[in-house]
């Protein structure tokens, strides 16, 4: 692997309060079972999107009116946004009613609900450092593979992807240093060439590759193990990393 600048990945966005800390986050809620995480870090980002239903998985499942007397309440998204078609009525009265920006998009169809959302947030306020978007995963197939796909248009943009046990971001080509949240991730994980072959050396896995040849129908290096507090990831190519949640 030829000589170049180390990437630093953390998941501090898992824990700190993003205002205070200086480091701005955004925060998507997409339409499908959100992770019990998902409630601390929505209640820290400096930026709230939901995505068309998500508002309905906020309404539901952490903020409607049955959630009232919680010891904790939820803030209001900053803005819904999407094609519309799937946030029910009274979910959508309720947040117009609160001063929410609703945003209808569906003139746009040639991008999803989430590069929607993705694009706002890189647009709207200070820059993330990271724009995490929770039910990202599960569902249909080729939403999550359009999900997938969104870390790669968007790789400049720190973009990690939450749901159904996994947390998953991309890892840029070159040397790379991923620091997991010991108490939230792992220990299981994985490596995966999605946009084509990939060469990887790694340090800090149980089953660490040198200079091994990654591609789909061949080798993956999938339920890997995390044997240290940090991993080293050298590749020719960007690669998927996903990593067991365990909020």
């Amino acid at each position: 692997m030829g000589a170049g600048q180390t990437r630093v990945l953390t998941s501090t966005f898992l824990e700190e309060d993003a205002a205070s800390s200086g480091r701005p986050l955004a925060a998507v809620l997409l339409n499908w079972t959100l992770p019990s995480l998902a409630a601390r870090v929505w209640q820290r980002a400096t930026l709230r999107i939901c995505a068309d239903g998500g508002a309905n998985r906020l309404y539901d499942e952490l903020r409607g009116p049955s959630h009232a007397s919680d010891s904790v309440p939820m803030p209001h998204p900053h803005a819904i946004i999407g094609d519309l078609d799937s946030i029910r009525p009274e979910v959508a009265a309720y947040y117009r009613d609160a001063g929410v920006a609703i945003t209808d998009l569906s003139h746009d169809q040639d991008s999803t609900d989430l590069q929607k959302c993705v694009e706002y947030a890189a647009a709207h306020g200070s820059r993330p450092q990271h724009i995490v978007a929770f039910g990202a995963h599960g569902g249909r197939l080729d939403h999550i593979l359009s999900n997938l796909g969104c870390l790669y248009r968007y790789r400049h943009l720190n973009l990690v992807l939450v749901g159904e046990g996994n947390i998953t971001r991309l890892v840029p080509r070159g040397r790379s240093v991923v620091r997991p949240h010991a108490d939230l991730e792992g220990p299981a994980c994985g490596l995966v060439p999605l946009a084509g072959p990939a060469r990887a050396s790694t340090q800090g896995l149980k089953w660490d590759m040198d200079d091994t040849e990654m591609r789909m129908g061949g080798l993956l290096s999938t339920s890997n193990i995390l044997e240290a507090e940090e991993v080293v990831v050298e590749s020719d190519s960007d690669l998927i990393w996903t990593v067991q949640c365990k909020g």
